[in-house]
């Protein structure tokens, strides 16, 4: 994965999700904080921009600079691109893709999340990302054991996907 496709993945989740924040080092040592808080370096809309132009042929793409990207505030890295947080004491999983959003959707009725939770799609277009949010319904305690494993399963299932979307056409045909 590029620089830039990562980044585009961080700024999408930092974007959409309230409280979210980014914390980006550069090449240089220089820590950059991306947030809404009026003490970030940056905030998120503004990196939003940044990120989509640097996919554009006549801008600099600087995002070779960034080497690393942490994330953080309300968002709690889980591991295997899920990202947790607890909204009005609601326990929500985020994962970021880049399979469009039909794709996701279609891939969403064949790995099921289950009755105790609801999963909900917000693409951004053009940062071509697709944001995946499950979140439990109820307060029961089945629905938040299972709402770990559905994510993991779906965050899984987009990898895959991304995957053999990336090879499709590579190598012998019938592989």
């Amino acid at each position: 994965m590029t620089s830039l496709e990562r980044l585009r993945l961080a700024t999408a989740l930092c974007h959409a999700v309230d409280g979210a924040e980014l914390r980006l080092t550069t090449d240089g040592g220089e820590r950059i904080i991306v947030s809404h808080h009026p003490a970030a370096d940056i905030d998120p809309c503004k990196l939003r921009s940044v990120v989509v132009a640097s996919a554009c042929p006549q801008h600099p793409d600087l995002s070779h600079r960034i080497t690393d990207i942490a994330i953080g505030g309300a968002l709690v890295d889980c591991g295997g691109g899920v990202y947790s947080r607890v909204v009005r004491g609601v326990e929500q999983r985020w994962i970021a893709s880049f399979l469009h959003v039909d794709h996701v959707a279609a891939m969403l009725e064949e790995v099921a999340p289950g009755n105790a939770l609801n999963a909900s799609l917000k693409p951004d277009g053009d940062l071509g990302v697709t944001l995946l949010a499950i979140t439990a319904i109820g307060e029961h305690s089945d629905s938040h054991s299972g709402l770990d494993a559905a994510a993991a399963g779906a965050a899984a299932a987009c990898f895959v996907e991304e995957l053999c979307v990336s090879m499709a056409g590579v190598g012998p045909a019938g592989g």
